[in-house]
């Protein structure tokens, strides 16, 4: 058992952006006095320890620094967490309430309780706890400074006070998650929302947002985790990475639309080239070469009639009047996109590896394939 006082006089002096003057004219002591006692050269008696944990609203275990009791606390939030779990709600509402008595300010407890109160509401609907989950992340807030956890962060926090408020305050949900809609991260959620209130056009915009940004990080997911897994250079993982691959191949025919040409195409010539890749890896050369044909003769068709990159006239679901336009790393042209990714692969990285060897061979047949004008 060990003494950190000296160390949480000085962390949570500057966690208050204090001074150690401005500290001491609160305290009533002087500037010696507490510089003596974050140096450790003197300690404070009993009734000003209890006055320091009270100004900077602590409790005195938490102060006082003992590794017994944050071992303790780290036990008691890890049971709190298994119980919820294991849907053991009033057993673990039982421990949360304990542990809150214990320690009435330390981030990590109060952020496990609210965590309980928000699944228990989450998945029984209960006002009640609605409120209480609410009521905790809100203090957890006050103590977010505390926090060491990097799955966790204020933007989480506010995230799931909105989601409590949707069914009691929808409109104070609304407020809530247009406020941290980073990069359109809560759109579906506002659309859901707004779809409730029965305000159609206002929710199919923010779907539509919510679409387009789904269906341009669900591409770039699988095709690079293809990439990773490959990075095994495991013939299981390779089959892994083919799959992949197609699972985004027909992703695309769903999103795209029931026109002759689309967008749609030109990144369905990118993925029949990486699976040309993995094929070749495994030394499927018969349906290598099928994908590289088809590829090259979609590209060369492509450029010909031009690669439409607007969203409306490209996607099958398209819910807003606005113009909007796909933009893509490898260039605007689908045979020279293919040929700037040839490139790339050649410069290399730790993921592709000896990989690359494999992709020669794509190389040597799409170039078979402009020779012959396939």
């Amino acid at each position: 058992m060990q003494l950190k006082l000296s160390e949480n006089i000085k962390k949570y002096r500057k966690d208050m952006g204090l001074t150690q003057e401005e500290l001491a004219d609160a305290l009533g002591v002087t500037i010696g006095a507490v510089s003596k006692w974050e140096n450790g050269n003197n300690v404070p008696d009993i009734m000003m320890l209890m006055e320091i944990a009270n100004f900077f609203n602590v409790s005195m275990d938490e102060f006082l620094g003992y590794d017994m009791s944050s071992k303790n606390m780290d036990d008691m939030c890890e049971r709190i967490s298994d119980l919820c779990n294991a849907r053991k709600y009033e057993e673990a509402i039982k421990e949360a309430n304990n542990a809150l008595v214990r320690y009435p300010h330390n981030f990590k407890v109060i952020y496990s309780c609210s965590l309980l109160y928000y699944l228990k509401a989450y998945e029984q609907g209960d006002d009640k706890d609605r409120e209480k989950a609410i009521e905790l992340l809100k203090r957890a807030q006050e103590f977010i400074s505390q926090n060491k956890d990097p799955r966790v962060s204020e933007f989480l926090i506010k995230r799931r006070i909105a989601e409590m408020y949707t069914k009691s305050d929808p409109d104070k949900a609304l407020e809530l998650l247009k406020e941290i809609n980073y990069d359109d991260c809560n759109s579906t959620a506002i659309a859901m929302i707004l779809a409730e209130k029965d305000e159609r056009e206002e929710a199919l915009k923010y779907y539509n947002t919510a679409l387009l940004k789904n269906f341009s990080e669900q591409y770039s997911i699988l095709v690079n985790a293809s990439i990773a897994v490959a990075a095994s250079c495991k013939r299981k993982d390779y089959q892994t990475a083919i799959d992949l691959i197609d699972t985004e191949m027909q992703i695309l025919k769903l999103y795209g639309s029931d026109t002759e040409k689309n967008y749609t195409f030109k990144l369905r010539t990118i993925l029949l080239i990486t699976k040309a890749w993995w094929l070749s890896c495994i030394r499927d050369y018969k349906h290598m070469e099928e994908c590289v044909k088809e590829a090259y003769a979609l590209a060369v068709k492509l450029d010909a009639e031009g690669v439409p990159f607007e969203l409306s006239s490209s996607l099958k679901f398209y819910f807003s009047d606005d113009k909007a336009y796909f933009y893509d790393t490898v260039g605007v042209d689908a045979v020279g996109g293919i040929e700037s990714m040839f490139e790339r692969e050649r410069d290399g990285s730790k993921a592709i590896g000896k990989n690359y060897d494999h992709m020669q061979k794509v190389i040597d047949c799409w170039n078979e394939c402009k020779k012959n004008k396939a």
